[in-house]
């Protein structure tokens, strides 16, 4: 599954457990927190949109922790079987319903599952 993937790479690459499929009830005050928008296969080859928000206490520690997820989904073609990783495209989003600055991108992942 695509998720796993994911999320075991960046957990490792961001050398950090603070990372979730969904917005944790109680959270560390710098994590992320990323899901699949959009989902397409073509001739067998699976494509996925994903969209990550990176969370901090302020908002230059967001900024910051999202520099360091775009850098490493940059990296993620060396995880097996996905092929490439574009970046979509990211704003400074501050979260109301939390009130927590966050910052958020997008990635299209090409992989193919096994």
């Amino acid at each position: 599954m695509i998720e796993t993937k994911i999320l075991d790479y960046l957990q490792r690459k961001l050398n950090m457990t603070y990372v979730y499929l969904e917005t944790p009830k109680t959270a560390h005050a710098s994590y992320v927190v990323f899901q699949i928008v959009d989902r397409t296969r073509e001739n067998y080859i699976d494509a996925v949109t994903v969209r990550l928000w990176s969370y901090g206490k302020t908002k230059e520690e967001a900024a910051s922790l999202d520099e360091l997820v775009r850098n490493a989904m940059y990296e993620i073609t060396d995880v097996t079987d996905i092929s490439s990783s574009t970046l979509g495209g990211g704003a400074d989003d501050y979260d109301t319903s939390l009130n927590k600055y966050r910052y958020s991108c997008y990635f299209n992942i090409t992989y193919m599952e096994e």
